[in-house]
């Protein structure tokens, strides 16, 4: 089944290895054949309708009998149930998957064994945009308090799905500091809301504000193109001076709070 949003089964399926096959979306392919013909024989056993496709019994057999699913298929179909695969760019399930990325960015990560996200929340605690994210995209999650450190909100249903559906849409997985990290292509085409939201919640988790200063800073280690892309989509969505200097990004308070920060 084709989808218009910016998530395509192709990209989702192969952020999983096949033990078959060098693209697992030839995986999803093969057992959709498989099932086709099986439905439309229902008296022909596994052995049948392997020799028809010239496969293994043994692969064939467990999807015949509902014993087993590819994972990527599994995580096609959960996708769509979230509705993730139908969201095109200017609906709100999209709007909520991009905050959702701006946070792995900026304040949470992608596990790299598992893909499961994990997100810090910000000074707004359990008011951060995150939960709101989380909530419209129909994810459920728990928020862990950390000692000493930022609580986090981390799903408890289908994370590892959600986990490889924001790596699609262009979020780091693994540890950030070891990447050369590039802004999510979407940004570019995105309506305006989607990406004041992008900068928004960037700026609610990475801005730190200076005492009897009248700026915004955001000091980030990263390669000086990111850096450069980072500065160019707040000063598009901003109203007022942003500037990128050799290791920050400095917002005016007047710009800042023209997207609706407040510190």
């Amino acid at each position: 089944m084709p989808n218009r949003g910016p998530v395509s089964e192709r990209a989702l399926a192969r952020t999983y290895s096949s033990p078959s096959y060098s693209d697992a979306y030839e995986t999803v392919e093969e057992y959709r054949r498989v099932m086709s013909y099986a439905s439309r024989y229902p008296n022909k056993g596994s052995s049948a309708v392997a020799s028809n496709f010239d496969l293994p019994r043994g692969r064939v057999r467990p999807w015949i009998e509902h014993t087993s699913i590819p994972d990527p298929v599994r995580a096609i179909d959960t996708a769509r149930e979230y509705g993730w695969l139908e969201a095109d760019l200017g609906s709100p399930t999209f709007g909520a998957l991009s905050t959702l990325v701006a946070n792995v960015f900026s304040g949470g990560s992608i596990a790299e064994s598992n893909y499961t996200p994990t997100f810090a929340l910000n000074h707004r605690g359990e008011d951060s945009h995150v939960i709101d994210a989380l909530d419209l995209a129909g994810i459920e999650y728990d928020v862990l308090e950390r000692d000493g450190r930022a609580d986090e909100a981390r799903p408890t249903s289908d994370g590892r799905v959600l986990g490889r559906v924001l790596s699609v849409l262009g979020a780091p997985v693994g540890s950030k500091a070891d990447q050369h990290l590039t802004l999510p292509s979407y940004l570019d085409s995105a309506p305006r809301d989607v990406r004041e939201q992008f900068a928004l919640s960037y700026l609610e988790n990475r801005a730190v504000e200076h005492e009897q200063k009248d700026t915004l800073t955001i000091r980030e280690a990263r390669n000086r193109q990111y850096l450069t892309d980072l500065s160019n989509l707040l000063d598009s969505v901003i109203d007022g001076r942003v500037e990128l200097g050799e290791e920050n990004i400095v917002i005016s308070a007047e710009a800042a709070r023209s997207l609706g920060t407040v510190r």
